[in-house]
């Protein structure tokens, strides 16, 4: 299904009198199946009132531009990668993701690793993927 579609799907689904109240933004924004911080969200919500159809595209453009790119993130794992060989230890990412940023519990870090885990590396290239 494309994007449009799940957007059309969404924005009739919450719309009410042919606008997407404020409230549901958030849900409108995760439902054309971004996921920004809740930093970004905040950003994206500042001065945003009722929107229509042009109003839903327009934010979410905004939130897609500023969207994690595997290229991206596979940079932001590079910075972390001291051997250059495409991997970070298990143990190191633990503590940037449940000490930085939106902090992970346990359980999360280990529902999001879950799978990737090679004795206690993680080869990020896969990951990203």
């Amino acid at each position: 299904m494309s994007k449009e579609v799940v957007m059309r799907e969404a924005f009739d689904l919450l719309a009410k009198d042919g606008k997407i109240p404020k409230a549901s933004i958030p849900t409108a924004i995760r439902a054309a199946g971004l996921n920004p911080s809740e930093e970004k969200m905040a950003e994206l919500m500042g001065g945003a009132d009722d929107l229509d159809m042009g109003g839903y595209e327009a934010i979410v453009g905004k939130a897609s531009d500023a969207a994690d790119t595997a290229q991206s993130v596979a940079e932001a794992f590079r910075v972390f990668d001291k051997d250059m060989n495409g991997t970070v230890s298990v143990a190191e990412f633990r503590h940037i993701m449940t000490t930085m940023g939106e902090k992970y519990t346990e359980e999360e870090f280990r529902d999001l690793i879950q799978g990737f885990d090679d004795n206690g590396v993680l080869h990020y290239e896969k990951f990203i993927a």
